[in-house]
């Protein structure tokens, strides 16, 4: 029983290493600025881990897993004084979407690509009525950016974008790292 899972493992691998010698494989890190228009303090920070596999010179696809988090406060009433109370949200999202070169330099790239797939998280306002509102749901990602690749294989870029996320578009910014893979 055990080796029925191994063989179609291994069928998987040595069909995707014969397809991958078309192209290429991009893993990257990126952080930056993400802005909150809804949330009291507006300004937050993003991170995500992406990767992505080129089927040719112009087409790619990818995957990223994003977070998004802001710690905000706002002002509020209790007791009849004015207090500050806590407003924070966590966003997350996993998708995957296709992508193509604007310019594919050799080593120089401009791409835009778009992710679809699930985003979650809470947005939280704490106070003695604690509200919380859920940010479960469909959740798509559009990026643009341009990319840079060292001798040594180092990529070195920035993108620019948004996430819609529980409903709301943010706005972000992120320089990113990654490696380039081929197989």
């Amino acid at each position: 029983m055990k080796l029925k899972p191994l063989l179609i493992l291994l069928s998987f691998l040595i069909g995707m290493n014969s397809f991958a010698q078309t192209g290429y494989t991009h893993i990257e890190l990126q952080g930056g600025y993400e802005l909150f228009p809804d949330m009291s303090n507006k300004s937050g920070i993003g991170f995500n881990v992406g990767a992505r596999y080129a089927f040719t010179e112009k087409y790619f696809v990818a995957t990223l897993l994003h977070c998004g988090i802001n710690n905000g406060s706002y002002e509020g009433m209790y007791a009849g004084e004015t207090t500050k109370l806590d407003h924070t949200l966590r966003e997350y999202m996993i998708g995957a979407g296709p992508g193509i070169y604007l310019y594919n330099g050799g080593n120089k790239w401009i791409y835009t690509d778009i992710l679809v797939g699930y985003g979650f998280g809470e947005e939280l306002k704490s106070s003695e009525n604690s509200s919380s509102k859920s940010l479960n749901s469909l959740a798509v990602t559009v990026q643009t950016g341009a990319e840079y690749q060292l001798n040594n294989g180092w990529i070195i870029g920035a993108n620019i974008g948004g996430y819609l996320v529980g409903g709301k578009i943010r706005p972000a910014i992120c320089l990113k790292w990654g490696v380039l893979i081929t197989l």
